[in-house]
């Protein structure tokens, strides 16, 4: 028996033999890639003891979940977080005893001005205290409650303001997650 293949045999077998090695490294590479992306050599060790259940943000469909995410996002400088909590007509009022009137922001101007604070500060430590009053049903709540706020910029320039904050939050029905329609504050800051 003789074997008889043409050049143009031949150049077809060697072209899919090519194809078939090109893909094989190619496959070989995205695993080797995926295996890889994995870990990272950078990245710090997780600590043993968490807990990965565990987290610093609260839920969102609680009023003291409500105060924790707002905590966070001042500890952590998280304007995202921040901003989820704000309902679409979020207003910050405050007495500005300077013109003895009170000034208000809306939820544009609250995010900006909050920006800014959490890019200057070095550091920004909030903590919730005790509530004053709290009347609610399920879509509906006022919360009044006292806080003392610690913002540290640089050269180690502190200041530290107590005072206290009356939150109205709000949601459509009662499984959704409380949105802060107005932030009334009044503190000595």
């Amino acid at each position: 028996m003789q074997l008889v293949c043409s050049c143009t045999q031949i150049n077809e077998v060697k072209i899919k033999g090519d194809i078939l090695k090109r893909y094989t490294i190619i496959a070989s590479l995205l695993g080797i890639l995926s295996i890889a992306g994995c870990t990272n050599p950078f990245a710090p060790t997780l600590d043993p003891e968490l807990n990965p259940n565990s987290t610093l943000l609260g839920d969102q469909h609680t009023i003291e979940g409500v105060f924790q995410n707002i905590q966070y996002a001042y500890t952590y400088r998280d304007t995202l977080i921040y901003g989820d909590l704000l309902h679409p007509d979020f207003q910050f009022r405050y007495f500005n005893s300077d013109r003895g009137t009170d000034v208000s922001f809306n939820r544009d101007e609250e995010i900006r001005i909050t920006w800014n604070l959490f890019r200057g500060a070095d550091q920004i430590d909030l903590q919730w205290n005790s509530i004053y009053s709290q009347n609610s049903d399920s879509i509906f709540a006022v919360v009044t409650r006292d806080y003392n706020l610690r913002i540290t910029l640089q050269a180690n320039e502190m200041f530290i303001i107590e005072g206290l904050a009356t939150l109205r939050l709000t949601r459509k029905n009662p499984t959704d997650v409380w949105r802060i329609r107005l932030w009334r504050d009044d503190s000595n800051g």
